[in-house]
């Protein structure tokens, strides 16, 4: 198993799921996809369980409202609810279990200790992913994990585990 936190920042490529973060060109407030119409119900429960602050990251403004998802911090670490399989995934990728949640981040992301990272997790129903800029990794991407798991754990379905 990979080790997803160390002491020193993660990183990834600056690869990022389609849609998961842009920024508006005026400093506006961060775009997030919504999920599809089969996951509107469940991303709507998750969005009401997110916690206000991830580790010390305050939330920031999101758009659009029904996105369901969440942003916090600047650079701002976001999350999107309802995402693909992230590409690379497969059915002989490693995963990392963080307080009970199952997240797979490219190994090339996670190689680069100057880069953003987005995990996604693999045995949600439906699937969420995370982007966290390089700025926000290390401790900060521990604490934002750590804050996550509960939320997500309690307002989605959980499948089969990683092994």
């Amino acid at each position: 198993m990979r080790r997803l936190l160390r002491p020193v920042p993660l990183a990834a490529r600056g690869a990022v799921l389609s849609g998961v973060l842009v920024l508006t060109a005026c400093g506006g407030p961060v775009e997030i996809t919504p999920p599809p119409a089969s996951a509107r119900a469940a991303c709507a429960k998750l969005a009401a369980a997110l916690p206000t602050k991830l580790g010390d990251l305050a939330p920031v403004e999101f758009t659009p409202k029904d996105s369901y998802g969440g942003a916090w911090g600047d650079p701002p670490v976001t999350l999107t609810c309802g995402v693909d399989v992230p590409d690379g995934f497969g059915p002989t990728s490693g995963c990392d279990v963080i307080n009970g949640v199952d997240w797979y981040a490219p190994a090339k992301e996670l190689g680069d200790n100057d880069a953003d990272v987005t995990l996604t997790t693999v045995t949600l129903t439906p699937r969420v992913a995370v982007h966290i800029p390089a700025k926000q990794r290390g401790t900060t991407s521990a604490a934002v994990l750590i804050d996550l798991a509960e939320p997500l754990k309690s307002s989605l379905t959980v499948g089969a585990r990683c092994e």
